[in-house]
């Protein structure tokens, strides 16, 4: 069951993302427990820290997934935001749905590539299991 204070978390960033601004990351990750920084894409953002976690990767997930995403995941809470390449997004969205998980708030933020992969700042929050997506 998703709490009160999971709702107002992502439910208070999910706009700021949104704008897709360099203000709108910095005072949206503040309702995140971890950001999530494709280092591919990482000159499209501030460097700033934000006071919470930030897990910079080079397209493959895999490390953070299984030292502290799915750890995290097992336990209530933990939103998760991020800018990454739509490729690593789908697996995020992907893995975070057997958790309960789902992408709550996704913007693109720039042209895809030659490979057809975006970025995109998202974040993925706990749903109630009785909420239809």
């Amino acid at each position: 069951m998703i709490s009160r204070r999971e709702v107002i978390k992502w439910g208070a960033a999910a706009p700021a993302f949104a704008a897709c601004s360099h203000a709108a990351f910095a005072s949206g990750v503040q309702g995140c427990d971890a950001f999530l920084l494709d280092q591919r894409f990482a000159a499209q953002v501030p460097q700033n820290h934000w006071g919470i976690p930030v897990m910079r990767f080079d397209g493959d997930v895999t490390g953070h997934w299984y030292q502290t995403i799915d750890p995290a995941w097992r336990q209530r809470g933990y939103v998760l935001g991020g800018i990454t390449g739509s490729d690593a997004l789908f697996v995020l969205e992907t893995l975070a749905q057997q958790h309960g998980r789902r992408v709550v708030s996704r913007s693109q933020v720039g042209a895809a590539d030659a490979r057809g992969i975006a970025p995109v700042s998202w974040i993925i929050a706990p749903v109630h299991p009785s909420v239809v997506a």
